[in-house]
């Protein structure tokens, strides 16, 4: 076919309006110039050769007319004006007039009659056959503006990995090229017979919020089974989708890479009476392709980043097994670390308790890492929950919709007002026994896989591992400190034994030495009672021989003392209150000082034997000499764990921190009436029965000393 002619056109248009010049370039191929001043006409003619001048004006004056008229004298060249008033021909002369509204086909209708013999002329289109090639042009340009499009998603899928933004401009591109008024991208749930929305452009944030279907029964999952595309156009009637959702043409292509069906690209039209056809289809299935190919692409690239940091969590974890030897350190770093890699909303960690096989929660994290407090130590009986089917069977288990599911406990949701959706669990296992539960909730981007299952179950297995050895460094420390507690009860029984002999042997001594001694003092009074001596002599007489009856019977006394303090007791089932109140009993309290007496009720009993009141009186009188000004004291007994324990409180002068260990030492005294047996004593007393003393001071305001005795069925033996 032979071009257009490219006739060289002088357009003079003084108001720069005419919107023709355009159409004549492009369409028709003609030079066309545009001057729009008289001075640069003037001077266009004169220099350039042209084929045809086109004068626009709005209103013809008579400037204009003169101006034509010279233009005739100076060229032989058509001229044709434009205006919007018809002028009379005898007015113009030879040149041809049109209205300034004539139409583009018009125009050019003129120039041919004024240049009929061009030969460019020749082999020129009708009207009919250059509304078809403006047809085909525009349909061309279209095809260029689609592989433009096609072109640069493929640029997206090449140079992007986040899925996320890669959907939305397959999404956004769906709509342009098919000038659809919206579109969507479902994804295939691979543990489900769900889709769900992934991207949208145009359906409103409620609709898209709620946009999931059971590809059992849509359209949707019909393209995404038969892997075949879609495509429904009704002209006089809507078509309606089971969902309600309502359109006038819909396009569903599905998304498909190595014969793998991942989802379903989709368009609509809802309120224009505008059909989809065969190229819109074309567009889409190629937009579908470059979308499987982008998220096959970006899912490889996640669990490569996965699969690298699931190497690096195992690694630490691995590192703790052999830096950790606290099991309560252990869930802190488990829970956070793979919350964060797997993207859950909320984590958790539980253990069996082995006596009552109760699930009991170490710890829990939400989203932004701080712990859900009201978790700590809560109980979940056997059997029940998610966690609790997997600590029975010891499989792991990947659960959505949990509100739907048999296995859903809604108690836990109810104390932390988390709303959970979906969970993933799995067993901790040690030698093939279920020691407790790691449980994820809520997968922020998408749901929870099998590939999170893996990396989940790797982290737990050393997890378990690491949990097991903390279980049996305590316990090892625990029977350290048995070990301990029992070599000091065995010493304190040694030291017992052997004071308790020497006690014994040194009362012998003194009743022996002292006993004639009170006789001898008799015999010399009856002695001096005949003899004649001054009056001042014989009072002083008297006096001392008082003085050394009172010390002998002090020294015989203090002999009795020492030695039933160490008389070897019947161990017998005590009740501590009745020791305490026995104590009091023996001790007078000066005015000055006020008794506060908190006794718990019901205690547990206790391995003792009568002493105990000893040592309550030991400590008693301790306090008293602590406030010779007056004071308050305080006697408390009270229960914890699986110790029954007595605390005697006084506001006195208190004990500096540097000599309250050295108090208990034997022959330790800051009294000059004081032997530093008293706080040994009490110290030896009750290690021989797994017990302990303890005192808290301060100068001035001061002391407490708090008795610790195993309750009966606790006792080492």
């Amino acid at each position: 076919m032979k071009t257009l002619p490219s006739l060289k056109i002088l357009f003079i248009d003084t108001t720069n309006s005419f919107s023709l010049t355009s159409a004549l370039r492009e369409r028709f191929g003609f030079e066309v110039t545009v001057i729009t001043t008289i001075n640069q006409a003037t001077q266009a003619i004169a220099d350039n050769f042209w084929d045809l001048i086109v004068f626009s004006v709005y209103q013809v004056s008579s400037q204009h007319i003169i101006l034509l008229h010279t233009l005739q004298q100076q060229s032989s060249l058509p001229l044709i004006l434009l205006a919007d008033k018809h002028l009379p021909a005898a007015t113009l002369g030879d040149i041809s007039q049109l209205s300034r509204t004539i139409s583009v086909s018009e125009l050019v209708n003129t120039i041919r009659k004024l240049r009929p013999s061009s030969p460019e002329w020749e082999g020129l289109p009708s009207l009919a056959d250059r509304a078809k090639l403006s047809k085909a042009h525009s349909a061309l340009l279209d095809r260029v503006r689609e592989l433009d499009a096609l072109l640069a998603m493929g640029k997206t899928v090449t140079s992007l990995l986040d899925i996320n933004e890669i959907l939305r401009k397959v999404v956004n591109a769906a709509v342009s090229l098919t000038k659809a008024e919206e579109g969507y991208l479902l994804l295939a749930d691979r543990d489900s017979d769900d889709l769900y929305l992934r991207a949208e452009q145009n359906q409103g944030e409620s609709q898209a919020r709620a946009f999931q279907l059971k590809a059992s029964d849509s359209i949707a999952g019909e393209a995404l089974k038969s892997k075949e595309a879609i495509l429904l156009n009704q002209d006089n009637t809507n078509i309606k989708i089971k969902t309600g959702y309502v359109v006038h043409a819909l396009i569903n292509v599905p998304l498909i890479f190595n014969n793998i069906a991942l989802g379903v690209l989709g368009a609509a039209n809802q309120q224009q009476r505008r059909s989809f056809n065969k190229d819109d289809l074309r567009v889409m299935q190629a937009l579908a392709d470059w979308a499987a190919i982008a998220i096959t692409n970006a899912r490889l690239y996640l669990e490569m980043q996965r699969g690298s940091k699931s190497t690096e969590l195992i690694n630490e974890i691995s590192r703790s097994i052999l830096s950790s030897l606290r099991v309560e350190e252990i869930p802190h770093k488990l829970i956070q670390s793979t919350t964060e890699i797997i993207g859950a909303e909320c984590g958790s960690l539980a253990l069996v308790d082995e006596e009552t096989d109760e699930l009991v929660f170490q710890l829990a994290y939400n989203i932004n890492g701080v712990e859900i407090k009201e978790m700590r130590n809560l109980r979940l009986p056997p059997g029940q929950g998610v966690i609790g089917a997997v600590a029975a069977n010891g499989q792991p288990q990947i659960v959505h919709n949990v509100r739907q599911n048999r296995l859903w406990y809604s108690e836990v949701d109810n104390l932390t007002g988390f709303a959970t959706e979906e969970a993933l669990a799995v067993p901790l296992k040690t030698e093939g026994l279920v020691i407790g539960v790691v449980e994820l909730l809520n997968k922020r981007d998408g749901h929870f896989d099998q590939s999170d299952q893996e990396l989940l179950m790797a982290v737990a297995s050393a997890a378990a591992i690491a949990i097991q050895n903390a279980r049996q460094f305590e316990a090892l420390e625990q029977a350290h400190q048995k070990l301990g507690e029992a070599q000091k009860q065995r010493i304190a029984s040694e030291q017992w034994s052997i004071l308790g002999r020497a006690t014994a042997n040194l009362a012998h001594r003194i009743h022996n030495t002292t006993t004639i001694v009170p006789l001898a003092v008799q015999d010399l009074k009856d002695l001096l009672s005949n003899v004649d001596i001054p009056a001042e002599v014989k009072e002083d007489v008297d006096a001392n021989l008082e003085r050394i009856e009172r010390n002998v019977s002090y020294t015989i006394n203090l002999a009795d003392s020492l030695m039933r303090r160490f008389h070897q007791e019947p161990t017998l089932a005590y009740d501590v209150n009745k020791a305490i109140k026995q104590a009091l009993l023996q001790i007078e309290f000066p005015d000055n000082i006020v008794l506060v007496k908190k006794l718990a009720k019901k205690l547990p009993l206790v391995d003792s034997s009568s002493l105990l009141s000893d040592a309550i009186m030991e400590l008693l009188n301790n306090a008293i000499k602590a406030m010779p000004n007056g004071g308050r004291l305080i006697i408390r007994s009270f229960h914890r764990g699986n110790l029954v324990k007595i605390e005697i409180s006084d506001t006195g002068v208190g004990i500096s921190p540097e000599r309250q260990e050295e108090i208990f030492a034997l022959f330790y005294s800051d009294a000059l009436t004081g032997l530093g047996f008293g706080l040994w004593w009490v110290r030896t007393f009750l290690q021989q029965y797994g017990g302990a003393i303890d005192v808290e001071s301060s100068l001035n305001k001061g002391s407490t000393f708090t008795v610790s005795l195993p309750i009966l069925e606790e006792r080492l033996i």
